[in-house]
């Protein structure tokens, strides 16, 4: 009797010590406020300031230094309830973590977007005052799918590095190229420097940007600037260019097609706490260049300023304001030069 009941202890410890080794977390956001959309027609609406979601994400300990890991993450929109079209849009991978970094397979943010484009904007790509498509020059694509990665912390050096599968299914590759980046950042003290480089699908399409901060606990400084072409056969001699998030480009040349314009970027901006809540502004361009005729267009010109007040760890209320004043509000005057917002975020 006494064996037995020895027995069934130490099944119960090692049982217990097995189960401490893996862990699985649910966590998630709900962010709804008022606004109106710059560059954008009039229309005053519930939005959120940055994507809702419901996420899981785990790992194992395997032994030797050896992790398993996932992570998947639903959005939706919380004020319909509706889902998003491609249900685990957020992220949704596998992996293992060794002590040379990790490496795992499926949908997420390219490194480029994660270490060194979305850095640089002080609004973190959140809100009416997001930089979003400054940052990114209206080429490249925040997250892809079918895509093998890598990350790898090493003191205050962090790299990454993603390969992507090309397919006309998919929303990345509408191009003849496989979708790949590569980022590096070094944080030291207060002070933090990186640069990405992403080759979206299009064919001969890069886009480059080097970003840096320096905190100076009273204020933190942020600047970004970027440069590369917008890649052969993403002209429509019909109408505007499609860019990221649905908005619209200004037809520089119609009637062709082939061509790879230059562009160049670059935001400044800053955040600075005040009081138990933050201040964030930020000025930012996009230019183009066409490699047809060599006319310079302001795809983007905009100024945001914000502030965002923690009423808990989880919990935050937030106003800004942005003003659009590019080449394609001024060439549209059904289209808003000034949006704002007014909303509550919580994390869970």
């Amino acid at each position: 009797m006494k064996k037995s009941l020895l027995a069934l202890a130490a099944i119960a410890a090692v049982s217990g010590s097995a189960f401490a080794q893996s862990s699985v977390t649910i966590y998630g956001q709900i962010d709804q406020g008022f606004g109106q959309q710059s560059e954008s027609v009039k229309n005053k609406e519930i939005l959120p300031g940055s994507a809702n979601r419901l996420g899981f994400r785990g790992v194992e300990d395997l032994g030797g230094g050896l992790k398993a890991f996932f992570e998947f993450q639903h959005r939706f929109s919380a004020d319909t309830g509706t889902a998003a079209s491609v249900f685990w849009d957020g992220k949704s991978f596998v992996g293992l973590q060794t002590a040379f970094g990790s490496v795992y397979l499926g949908r997420d943010d390219n490194p480029a977007y994660a270490l060194s484009q979305s850095a640089g904007d002080p609004f973190g790509t959140d809100t009416v005052a997001q930089n979003t498509t400054i940052l990114s020059g209206r080429i490249g694509t925040n997250r892809y799918s079918d895509s093998v990665n890598y990350r790898g912390t090493f003191g205050g050096f962090t790299f990454g590095a993603q390969y992507a599968e090309a397919s006309g299914t998919k929303a990345q590759s509408t191009g003849t190229d496989k979708p790949w980046s590569v980022a590096a950042v070094y944080t030291g003290g207060p002070f933090t420097i990186g640069v990405g480089h992403e080759n979206p699908a299009n064919q001969d399409a890069q886009w480059t940007t080097v970003n840096g901060a320096w905190d100076f606990k009273f204020v933190k400084l942020i600047g970004l600037y970027g440069f590369g072409d917008s890649g052969a056969n993403t002209a429509n001699p019909t109408g505007p260019n499609t860019v990221p998030g649905g908005a619209s480009a200004p037809v520089i040349a119609t009637g062709y097609t082939g061509r790879s314009d230059e562009r160049t970027a670059f935001i400044i901006g800053l955040t600075a706490p005040i009081g138990n809540g933050e201040l964030k502004a930020s000025y930012g361009q996009l230019e183009n260049k066409s490699s047809l005729n060599g006319v310079k267009t302001k795809l983007d010109k905009q100024f945001g300023l914000g502030y965002h007040y923690a009423l808990s760890k989880r919990t935050t209320i937030y106003a800004d304001y942005v003003n659009e004043n590019g080449d394609l509000v001024k060439a549209n005057p059904t289209l808003e030069k000034n949006g704002y917002d007014i909303g509550i975020k919580h994390k869970f």
